[in-house]
């Protein structure tokens, strides 16, 4: 997977039905699982700023960088990497580019296929995409309900991914790959369903950057 897919952590196409091993919402446990749904239920758009951090199975870092994040449902996002590197990452439902300014080159792939069947449905798809996943865990931690999904698909990149809710608010993102990385998102001054433009999602081709269309395939 390339470095520019660690962020988008759930996918968008979407199933109907229930999660499958799913915590009953009457368990003592079921805090993080209540928290994930009435995320899914009722939070349309989130604006923040993020901290990522990308570990080996040897704890090193393999990567730190910070930026800004706009997501809206269905389908649209924009990640704004501000350090170490500049990285634009933007959807509007239908397509994504990714701009990478050290290389001057912008990617363009379709929304389903350029994200693939990972975890940023969880924060842009509607609540029946957790037919596609498995319900682990739901637990408190760090002041934070915190509940852990599992992929459905064995073809997935990914063997997990956890969520954390301080109140209604998402705070933390954790994704474990199937090599035994994980990347950690802390999102801070997060406001909830902010007016937003569709020009936010809207992507301007940066004069001079070479372009690599894979958007029909």
């Amino acid at each position: 997977m390339t470095r520019w897919l660690r962020p988008l952590v759930v996918l968008v196409p979407l199933c109907a039905g229930a999660a499958s091993g799913a915590v009953p919402d009457g368990s003592p446990n079921a805090t993080g699982v209540a928290r994930l749904r009435g995320f899914l239920a009722n939070v349309q758009g989130i604006e923040a700023q993020f901290h990522q951090t990308v570990i080996d199975s040897h704890q090193h870092v393999l990567e730190d960088a910070s930026g800004s994040v706009v997501m809206q449902r269905p389908g649209r996002f924009r990640w704004n990497y501000q350090a170490p590197f500049e990285r634009v990452i933007v959807a509007d439902g239908e397509k994504v580019w990714l701009y990478e300014a050290d290389l001057e080159q912008v990617t363009i792939r379709r929304l389903t296929s350029g994200i693939g069947d990972t975890p940023a449905a969880l924060l842009t798809g509607k609540e029946t995409v957790l037919e596609r996943f498995t319900i682990e865990k739901s637990w408190n931690e760090d002041g934070l309900a915190l509940v852990r999904l599992k992929p459905r698909s064995a073809d997935s990149d990914f063997a997990g991914v956890t969520l954390g809710f301080d109140g209604p608010g998402l705070r933390r993102l954790l994704l474990d790959d199937r090599l035994g990385q994980q990347t950690r998102i802390d999102f801070s001054e997060v406001r909830t369903n902010p007016p937003l433009s569709p020009e936010v999602f809207r992507f301007q081709l940066p004069p001079g950057a070479d372009v690599i269309d894979d958007s029909e395939l």
